[in-house]
């Protein structure tokens, strides 16, 4: 079996999530981003910002957030559901969806609970939707008396009734308005030329592995499983032998490092770094390229922990810190907020990892990556490296 060194794998393992020098641009680099990803998380928080237009930012550097706005809205070249997570993925790729709308919801789950108590009135606002058109939350009243004070079952009985359809399946995301989804039927949405018949066990594990690689680069069988969030891990193994078997993938050995590594044939020729920018990239939290956390230690030596999820006291970084990658190296966190009304990027403190070397080169990078990233944020006030730098 072919072996190759860990060095190697971070080359592959970059290249293919874009961060490399890779000339996409505008509103078609940002439809090749994410079949490229296979999916963009989306989240609600803005600290800085958003998390779905921080990782495609981090790529393309002329990006503009009424490019997701266009892909979904007027060229559903895209579409939202589960990816890893709430996610935009790929209109092609909507059929490899309708396994788990089918098995939504789960029987003896809090999902069956609420799907049965709103059944009523899914059936109302399915009804409404189809004589009045797209339609989300804020259309609909909320005639509670008694009201929960937190958890999901706390929202109004509309907006759980409109996930729950979004999640099985019969209504699908046509637009965001001010950030809040407005759905539409699916059959209103999907183009015609899109594929919806339903694939076989055989077809969907092939796709769930050959997509999670040609975004990975390689990957172990648990950096496969855990691509994307399926629920459907058991035949992993089976469909990746199959796999090997036709030469449709590679299984390695990594030097020094007990787990086997898939990978597709024309990964190999990405073995060798490529041209190296001296670019500082801040990532988000939820950027695909560290959202497997125990895949990033494995591979980059990056213990990191998103600490807005921790309680201040054990907070060691901060509420919000940027992981920072040079080259092909995990050298610190920044931990920063964006003050919008002041127009200013606060930066709250920044670590170095162990054994960085504070260079020219690097203070610069780190320089030119917080002024880009001060625009990109909606912030006016440039930052200056050297004030914080010692940071620890």
């Amino acid at each position: 079996m072919m072996e190759i060194e860990l060095k190697q794998v971070l080359n592959i393992a970059l290249h293919h999530q874009l961060y490399r020098q890779h000339k996409l641009s505008g509103k078609d680099g940002v439809r090749e981003l994410i079949r490229q990803l296979g999916y963009v998380q989306i989240d609600t928080i803005s600290v800085v910002e958003r998390a779905h237009h921080h990782s495609i930012w981090s790529r393309i550097g002329d990006y503009n957030k009424s490019y997701l706005d266009t892909l979904l809205e007027q060229d559903r070249a895209i579409f939202e559901y589960w990816g890893h997570a709430a996610s935009y993925l790929p209109m092609e790729d909507f059929r490899y969806a309708l396994p788990r709308m089918q098995r939504f919801p789960n029987a003896n789950s809090w999902e069956r609970q609420f799907f049965d108590k709103y059944k009523h009135l899914m059936d109302e606002i399915l009804l409404r939707i189809k004589q009045e058109g797209a339609l989300g939350t804020r259309d609909f009243s909320d005639t509670r008396v008694d009201k929960p004070a937190t958890g999901w079952g706390s929202e109004k009985p509309a907006k759980l009734a409109l996930e729950l359809l979004f999640w099985k399946g019969e209504l699908m995301v046509s637009r965001r308005q001010n950030f809040q989804r407005i759905y539409d039927l699916k059959e209103r949405i999907l183009p015609d030329s899109v594929d919806t018949s339903f694939p076989t066990e055989a077809e969907s594990y092939r796709h769930l592995i050959l997509r999670s690689l040609t975004a990975m680069g390689i990957g172990t069988l648990s950096d496969i499983q855990n691509h994307f969030m399926t629920g459907a891990k058991p035949l992993f193994e089976k469909y990746l032998a199959d796999l090997v078997e036709a030469g449709e993938l590679l299984k390695i050995n990594v030097r020094g490092v007990k787990e086997e590594y898939f990978l597709l044939p024309d990964s190999l020729k990405n073995l060798a770094a490529s041209e190296r920018e001296a670019r500082l990239y801040l990532l988000s939290p939820f950027d695909n390229l560290v959202i497997q956390r125990p895949r990033l230690k494995r591979l980059f030596g990056f213990d990191y922990t998103l600490e807005c999820y921790v309680t201040p006291a054990k907070r060691v970084y901060g509420y919000w810190s940027l992981p920072m990658l040079y080259k092909d190296r995990f050298v610190g966190r920044l931990d920063c907020k964006a003050d919008r009304k002041a127009k200013r990027l606060i930066i709250n403190s920044l670590h170095w990892e162990q054994g960085i070397k504070l260079s020219t080169a690097l203070l610069k990078a780190l320089d030119d990556s917080l002024n880009a990233f001060t625009v990109f944020c909606g912030c006016e006030t440039p930052v200056d490296s050297q004030s914080i730098h010692n940071g620890r």
